[in-house]
């Protein structure tokens, strides 16, 4: 049951803010029980099926910033290669704590996320694209958003989006594009390790999924009506306690 309201709580946060899995749903599957590496998974997994109806959807509308996204996705995908190769090399070979150190990431991840949501800077890409450092920025960007996506299944929508907001001068329906089709991709290449692992829960992602989607229905129709300003404080503080809590628990 709390499965359920977990996913439906996730829907609605990504049916309104287009971020939501690694936000919410990873952390408070955490901190009822589920080990990081089975809720990290699990949210990668359901990322790539939500992810996909967007990128989907948003490729009907042609919200595509031209070439500039493969730079970005390029990134994200070597992002996800140097998550295979810390996980091969170091984590599995070496007998460590595997989760400790997932829930250690995705704490750090929520507290950065909450960091970009607070200091979005739409004059600081213009700025960037001017000097012609905002192209140059991109495979960087994906590349730790991926790293982190990848580690702990948030970054897409809650660390990418604000981050592309202050260096570039893309419109909001190209920012969702972008990570629509970025979390897909990073989500559908970083599931592979966890099933390696053996750490993917079927029965679980199932369950989540299904309370997921009225979630983002309910969440799309709801966003009209939700201030901006105080949300994105709001999110951020939230998902600084869960960091936090995620920390010293």
């Amino acid at each position: 049951m709390f499965e359920f309201l977990i996913g439906v709580t996730g829907g609605l946060l990504i049916g309104s803010t287009g971020a939501g899995l690694g936000l919410l749903v990873t952390p408070l599957l955490i901190l009822i029980g589920y080990s990081p590496s089975v809720a990290v998974g699990t949210g990668l997994a359901v990322s790539v099926v939500s992810k996909l109806a967007g990128t989907l959807m948003h490729d009907r509308l042609g919200h595509w910033p031209g070439r500039e996204l493969w730079v970005v996705m390029a990134g994200g995908v070597g992002g996800v290669a140097v998550v295979w190769w810390i996980a091969g090399t170091w984590l599995i070979p070496r007998h460590l704590d595997f989760d400790l150190w997932l829930k250690r990431a995705l704490a750090v991840m929520l507290i950065l996320a909450a960091i970009a949501l607070l200091r979005i800077d739409r004059s600081r890409g213009r700025r960037l694209v001017e000097r012609g450092l905002s192209r140059a920025l991109l495979f960087p960007i994906g590349l730790g958003v991926g790293t982190l996506q990848a580690l702990t299944s948030a970054g897409s929508g809650s660390l990418l989006v604000p981050v592309l907001a202050s260096t570039t001068e893309w419109e909001v329906p190209q920012m969702a594009a972008v990570s629509n089709l970025f979390g897909c991709v990073v989500g559908a290449l970083s599931v592979g390790m966890y099933f390696r692992l053996g750490d993917f829960d079927p029965r679980l992602f199932v369950i989540v999924l299904t309370g997921l989607l009225p979630g983002v229905i309910a969440g799309s129709l709801a966003s009209r009506w939700i201030s901006r300003g105080w949300f994105v404080r709001g999110i951020a503080a939230l998902t600084t306690c869960v960091g936090v809590r995620l920390l010293l628990g």
